[in-house]
């Protein structure tokens, strides 16, 4: 696990043979493309974006989202609503000159609020371009095959450009009781 400077952790998770198990299954159980979301409604972006429900990929994904509750306990101690049963996660495949703008992951409601931006790559090849970058750094993020990225999800971060190849990331929002 490596602790990154202004609240970031990334951890290898997953190995390439895992990665393509679990994107064979994700895709049975692609649920429907998403619209523009609340969290990033002003941010430039291009690419395929899909929820998918969590509940059927429990098994694959567990080894991620346990580890990413993990993370939260060591270093952030953010209060978190775990409900996987009821929650989806975003599929994200960035071809060539995909990108996403600069943003923060929020909401406007006030019962709760996106405390953690948890992130699994699972880009099956080398691609190129498609870095992910934080407004306190300067420095690109490593964030390869198999890996996972959790950020505050108040930093602001974006995925530069792709330029060769797929990139390909499922995407999970911690929410917990609104910031006070």
């Amino acid at each position: 696990m490596e602790n990154l400077k202004f609240n970031a952790v990334a951890f290898q998770c997953f190995s390439k043979e895992q990665v393509k198990k679990i994107n064979k299954e994700i895709k049975k159980n692609l649920f429907h493309k998403e619209p523009q979301t609340e969290a990033a409604k002003n941010a430039f972006k291009i690419g395929d974006f899909f929820h998918i429900p969590c509940s059927p990929l429990m098994k694959l994904l567990h080894p991620w989202l346990y580890e990413c509750q993990l993370i939260n306990k060591k270093n952030f101690g953010y209060d978190i609503n775990w409900d996987f049963h009821i929650e989806t996660l975003n599929y994200n495949i960035y071809e060539k000159n995909g990108e996403y703008g600069w943003h923060i992951d929020a909401n406007e409601k006030s019962l709760y609020d996106i405390k953690l931006t948890c992130l699994l790559n699972l880009s099956e090849e080398t691609y190129e371009g498609g870095e992910f970058y934080t407004i306190s750094s300067n420095e690109e993020k490593k964030f390869t095959t198999g890996m996972g990225l959790i950020i505050n999800s108040l930093i602001a971060h974006k995925v530069t450009p792709v330029t060769k190849g797929e990139r390909i990331t499922l995407s999970y929002w911690a929410h917990g009781p609104a910031w006070r």
